[in-house]
Protein backbone atom coordinates (compact mmCIF):
# COMPACT_ATOMS: atom_id res chain seq x y z
CA UNK A 1 0.00 0.00 0.00
CA UNK A 2 1.10 3.55 -0.68
CA UNK A 3 1.11 6.40 1.82
CA UNK A 4 -2.08 7.73 0.24
CA UNK A 5 -3.69 4.30 0.68
CA UNK A 6 -2.82 4.33 4.41
CA UNK A 7 -4.15 7.90 4.67
CA UNK A 8 -7.43 6.81 3.08
CA UNK A 9 -7.67 3.72 5.31
CA UNK A 10 -7.11 5.86 8.41
CA UNK A 11 -9.64 8.44 7.18
CA UNK A 12 -12.30 5.76 6.67
CA UNK A 13 -11.63 4.24 10.12
CA UNK A 14 -11.87 7.63 11.82
CA UNK A 15 -15.10 8.37 9.92
CA UNK A 16 -16.51 5.08 11.21
CA UNK A 17 -15.52 6.01 14.77
CA UNK A 18 -17.26 9.36 14.38
CA UNK A 19 -20.45 7.69 13.15
CA UNK A 20 -20.51 5.22 16.00
CA UNK A 21 -19.89 7.70 18.85
CA UNK A 22 -21.30 7.18 21.32
CA UNK A 23 -20.77 3.45 20.82
CA UNK A 24 -23.91 1.59 19.83
CA UNK A 25 -24.97 -1.45 21.83
CA UNK A 26 -25.10 -3.52 18.65
CA UNK A 27 -23.98 -3.40 15.06
CA UNK A 28 -27.58 -3.03 13.95
CA UNK A 29 -27.97 -0.10 11.61
CA UNK A 30 -24.29 0.10 10.71
CA UNK A 31 -23.46 -0.25 7.07
CA UNK A 32 -21.49 -3.26 5.94
CA UNK A 33 -18.79 -0.91 4.67
CA UNK A 34 -18.39 0.81 8.04
CA UNK A 35 -18.30 -2.50 9.91
CA UNK A 36 -15.73 -3.80 7.43
CA UNK A 37 -13.38 -0.86 8.07
CA UNK A 38 -13.29 -1.46 11.83
CA UNK A 39 -12.76 -5.17 11.33
CA UNK A 40 -10.01 -4.44 8.81
CA UNK A 41 -8.15 -2.33 11.40
CA UNK A 42 -8.30 -5.19 13.91
CA UNK A 43 -7.17 -7.61 11.20
CA UNK A 44 -4.35 -5.22 10.24
CA UNK A 45 -3.06 -5.27 13.82
CA UNK A 46 -2.43 -9.00 13.50
CA UNK A 47 -1.47 -9.41 9.86
CA UNK A 48 0.21 -6.27 8.54
CA UNK A 49 3.91 -5.84 9.00
CA UNK A 50 5.05 -3.47 11.73
CA UNK A 51 6.14 -0.81 9.23
CA UNK A 52 2.65 -0.79 7.72
CA UNK A 53 1.08 -0.61 11.18
CA UNK A 54 3.32 2.37 11.94
CA UNK A 55 2.22 4.11 8.72
CA UNK A 56 -1.42 3.60 9.67
CA UNK A 57 -0.85 4.97 13.20
CA UNK A 58 0.94 8.07 11.89
CA UNK A 59 -1.80 8.67 9.31
CA UNK A 60 -4.57 8.21 11.88
CA UNK A 61 -2.96 10.56 14.42
CA UNK A 62 -2.48 13.24 11.77
CA UNK A 63 -6.18 13.06 10.87
CA UNK A 64 -7.65 12.57 14.37
CA UNK A 65 -9.89 15.38 15.57
CA UNK A 66 -10.77 14.42 19.15
CA UNK A 67 -9.46 12.91 22.37
CA UNK A 68 -11.68 9.89 21.74
CA UNK A 69 -10.04 9.25 18.39
CA UNK A 70 -6.53 9.70 19.80
CA UNK A 71 -7.43 7.39 22.68
CA UNK A 72 -8.64 4.68 20.32
CA UNK A 73 -5.42 4.88 18.31
CA UNK A 74 -3.42 4.63 21.55
CA UNK A 75 -5.44 1.77 23.05
CA UNK A 76 -5.64 -0.17 19.81
CA UNK A 77 -3.07 0.01 17.04
CA UNK A 78 -0.25 1.64 19.04
CA UNK A 79 -0.59 -0.66 22.05
CA UNK A 80 -0.59 -3.65 19.73
CA UNK A 81 2.47 -2.44 17.80
CA UNK A 82 4.43 -1.74 20.98
CA UNK A 83 3.36 -5.03 22.52
CA UNK A 84 4.52 -6.99 19.49
CA UNK A 85 7.40 -4.90 18.16
CA UNK A 86 8.17 -2.46 20.96
CA UNK A 87 11.95 -2.73 20.97
CA UNK A 88 12.07 -1.73 17.31
CA UNK A 89 9.31 0.89 17.40
CA UNK A 90 9.78 2.70 20.70
CA UNK A 91 12.61 4.84 19.20
CA UNK A 92 10.39 6.24 16.40
CA UNK A 93 7.53 6.68 18.90
CA UNK A 94 9.85 8.69 21.16
CA UNK A 95 11.13 10.79 18.24
CA UNK A 96 7.63 11.47 16.93
CA UNK A 97 6.38 12.42 20.41
CA UNK A 98 9.19 14.98 20.76
CA UNK A 99 8.48 16.47 17.32
CA UNK A 100 4.66 16.36 17.44
CA UNK A 101 2.64 17.45 20.46
CA UNK A 102 -0.51 15.79 19.12
CA UNK A 103 1.34 12.49 18.85
CA UNK A 104 2.69 12.88 22.41
CA UNK A 105 -0.87 13.58 23.57
CA UNK A 106 -2.04 10.36 21.90
CA UNK A 107 0.68 8.35 23.68
CA UNK A 108 -0.81 9.38 27.04
CA UNK A 109 -3.69 7.03 26.23
CA UNK A 110 -1.48 3.93 25.98
CA UNK A 111 -1.63 1.20 28.63
CA UNK A 112 1.03 -1.45 29.21
CA UNK A 113 -0.93 -4.40 27.77
CA UNK A 114 1.72 -6.83 26.47
CA UNK A 115 4.73 -4.50 26.35
CA UNK A 116 8.02 -5.40 27.94
CA UNK A 117 8.92 -3.52 31.12
CA UNK A 118 11.62 -1.57 29.25
CA UNK A 119 9.25 -0.43 26.50
CA UNK A 120 6.57 0.43 29.06
CA UNK A 121 9.06 2.53 31.08
CA UNK A 122 9.90 4.46 27.91
CA UNK A 123 6.19 4.97 27.13
CA UNK A 124 5.69 6.27 30.67
CA UNK A 125 8.57 8.72 30.17
CA UNK A 126 6.79 10.10 27.10
CA UNK A 127 3.53 10.28 29.05
CA UNK A 128 5.22 12.17 31.89
CA UNK A 129 6.54 14.85 29.56
CA UNK A 130 3.39 15.32 27.47
CA UNK A 131 2.20 18.86 28.07
CA UNK A 132 -1.46 18.10 27.41
CA UNK A 133 -2.52 14.52 28.33
CA UNK A 134 -5.77 12.98 27.13
CA UNK A 135 -8.70 13.34 29.51
CA UNK A 136 -9.77 10.32 31.53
Amino acid sequence: MTTSDWNLFAKEWLAELRQSSPPAESDEGRSATAADVGEAVVFMNFTAGPDQQWQFICSAVAQAESDDELGRIAAGPLEHLLGSHGENFIPPVEARAVADGKFARMVTGVWKHTMTDDVWARVQAIQATASDPLDG
